[in-house]
């Protein structure tokens, strides 16, 4: 018997795990779920043989994530994949007559953004059978653990190739949504640093106050007028995106200048910052692309960033001005 699910994912999971006896076994690449953990120490405390392999990153194995050596102290055998022979599996066993198999990470990110589903199949003794297999072949290719090294935060550094940081910065956002528990907001800040992204979700989540600008921001361009980024009352974080091109034949350099204030005059305005961007190619008008962004972050700092997509050279400068944003 075979039965689908594409929502309620967690919910269909701790169903069946409570319903084990013997043994689970489960091989899940991430695992930040604080409910669907606390089930299996229970289900330990209870006797139940359980087997868990995850990946060893920053995002299952951190100061503050899931204790996985309570996991190991109360009986449970644990394994980590590694970066060299990654375990990329979401499957769990269940007294060898369950099988819940998909692609559903056990997060809080899977859980409350992404559109997963996973597969709850019973009475597929063959089926059942090559899991179990190759979950044996899985815990072959590393080793039992006794004790756990957590990975600290300045360890991710550039080999972050799955962006782990920003990744777990999303999740421990989506656990303080569910949990009600806004304790742990910071971390995710403090994970990943002057990401509007992540300050954006944080207050889609109602988890921050809500602030809003005071005044327009622009800049300054012929005839003394204003080309708009961001107009008074936008809301805060707030980010504006487009792609630029060269003005003139054989331009080196582009320069910016950037104001706030409320007056329609560029010049009847407050300077912000004076954007200059140099080593462009020097190639015909229009011909040299550019990225520029524009953003205003949670504590109101301005942060302006160019790339050249001709060549990859980029700029980013950050200017703080608190004057900038109000509480709603």
């Amino acid at each position: 018997m075979i039965t689908t699910h594409f929502s309620a994912i967690r919910k269909n999971i701790i169903s069946e795990v409570l319903s084990a006896t013997d043994e689970v076994l489960i091989a899940v690449y991430w695992f930040t779920n604080r409910e669907l953990f606390n089930i299996l120490l229970t289900k330990l405390k209870d006797g139940v043989r359980i087997k868990l392999i995850i990946h060893n990153d920053f995002i299952n194995n951190r100061i503050g994530g899931l204790n996985f050596q309570e996991f190991i102290d109360l009986g449970g055998e644990f394994y980590f994949s590694s970066l060299e022979n990654p375990m990329h599996n979401k499957f769990c066993l269940i007294d060898n007559i369950i099988l819940i198999n998909g692609s559903y990470n056990w997060t809080y990110f899977a859980e409350e953004k992404n559109r997963e589903n996973i597969l709850i199949i019973k009475e597929e003794e063959e089926v059942i059978k090559s899991f179990s297999h190759e979950f044996s072949n899985l815990c072959s290719t590393t080793n039992r653990l006794d004790s756990i090294q957590q990975i600290s935060k300045f360890e991710v550094g550039v080999n972050d190739e799955l962006n782990q940081r920003e990744y777990l910065a999303q999740d421990i956002l989506y656990q303080a949504k569910t949990e009600g528990d806004r304790t742990d907001i910071n971390k995710a800040f403090d994970i990943a640093p002057d990401n509007i992204k992540i300050q954006k979700l944080a207050s889609s989540l109602d988890l921050l106050p809500q602030y809003i600008l005071k005044h327009n921001i622009g800049i300054s361009i012929l005839n003394d007028e204003i080309k708009y980024l961001a107009k008074k009352g936008d809301k805060v974080p707030y980010t504006y995106s487009a792609v630029v091109r060269t003005s003139k034949d054989y331009q080196s350099k582009s320069i910016t200048n950037i104001v706030y204030g409320n007056n329609i005059k560029a010049s009847q305005n407050s300077k912000l910052l004076m954007f200059e961007f140099d080593g462009l190619p020097l190639l015909q008008k229009g011909k040299v692309e550019m990225r520029f962004t524009f953003s205003i972050d949670m504590e109101g700092n301005a942060i302006i960033s160019q790339i050249c997509l001709n060549n990859g050279k980029d700029l980013t400068k950050k200017v703080r001005n608190l004057n900038l944003i109000e509480r709603k």
